[in-house]
């Protein structure tokens, strides 16, 4: 079979054996695979990089004698892996288990892939759109479900890549008034086009003057950061108002100041993060896929896996939400 291979900002096909299903463990043939921001450390990386890719569909070819799956099945490919015996993996929270086995690449033709991560995908949706159950729409779901997102609310949505733009898409589904903030003119038209009332220029001289005048002083009462710009995340504290819920779910490794006062105590500011979202909360999601018309805008492109290296350059251009690759 083929798989990618990622390095130096160039992406390549190598052919390797085709998996074999194990105990707990399916070989699924590749539909529909996404490419996520997560996997441009391994695109621009100085080392080949054989595991990238974490998000997708496809159809169960191959199982062990036990699986919780047969041959012909549809399913998600949720990303990563877990135990599948803690409590964290029962109640769905797998994510964020301790003792992950190794996982593998959904860049290819087929993936080996543990059988309860592997959600089954309701006939009525797609491949292509059932791939937005994985990174385009599950950490905002899940920020924003605990933060009680409702039509009441106001959200500010910092970083309109493909994660931001599954957040604008899950804001407005709610009926929540949603305001955007990029740099990017493209990410702020397909935002407008998903549902954003308003999208604002990063750049702009003074975003938090004019978020406030657009609130009548008061600031959002919700946002959520899915750049991992500590600028952005900035943004989003001092963009809120009393009593404000703020999410993040943007990568950052490089810090935040965050002075505990003014930014919490005095406003009763409550903060969230999420990294994905509980298995048991798919039914929602795809009922979300199927009464929100508008969540076909967060694909952009599609390429086949021979057409890899141009996938990545598009995604790279910013000009671009999910760029699916098609084994």
């Amino acid at each position: 079979m083929r798989q990618v291979v990622l390095c130096d900002g160039r992406a390549w096909l190598e052919d390797v054996p085709e998996p074999s299903p194990e105990p707990g463990w399916v070989v699924v043939r590749v539909r529909s695979s996404p490419i996520c921001g997560s996997d441009l450390g391994a695109f621009f990386g100085k080392e080949e990089s054989r595991n990238a890719g974490h998000e997708g569909t496809g159809e169960v070819v191959a199982v062990a004698e036990g699986s919780r799956l047969k041959e012909g099945d549809r399913v998600v490919l949720s990303p990563l892996s877990g135990c599948g015996r803690c409590e964290r993996c029962r109640r769905g929270d797998y994510i964020y288990c301790r003792n992950k086995p190794p996982s593998y690449t959904h860049f290819a033709d087929y993936v080996k892939i543990q059988d309860f991560i592997c959600i089954p995908l309701p006939d009525d949706i797609s491949y292509d759109l059932g791939a937005l159950v994985g990174c385009a729409l599950c950490p905002a779901f899940d920020v924003l479900k605990r933060m009680g997102l409702s039509p009441y609310d106001t959200l500010l949505v910092t970083g309109l890549g493909p994660v931001g733009l599954g957040a604008v898409a899950l804001g407005a589904f709610t009926g929540a008034r949603v305001v955007g903030v990029d740099p990017e003119p493209w990410r702020r038209e397909r935002a407008i086009q998903v549902g954003a009332q308003e999208a604002l220029d990063g750049n702009e001289a003074d975003l938090l003057g004019r978020i406030l005048d657009m609130t009548d002083g008061e600031g959002v009462s919700c946002a959520v950061d899915c750049s991992g710009n500590p600028r952005a995340e900035r943004l989003c504290l001092d963009a809120v108002g009393v009593r404000g819920r703020v999410g993040i779910v943007g990568e950052n490794h490089r810090g935040l100041r965050v002075v505990p006062s003014p930014d919490f105590i005095r406003k009763g500011v409550t903060l969230y993060g999420a990294w994905h979202f509980n298995l048991n909360d798919a039914p929602k999601l795809f009922n979300f896929l199927r009464r929100f018309p508008r969540a076909e805008l967060l694909i952009s492109h599609t390429f086949p896996l021979d057409r890899v290296q141009e996938a990545f350059e598009t995604f790279v251009s910013r000009k671009a939400a999910k760029v699916l690759l098609k084994p």
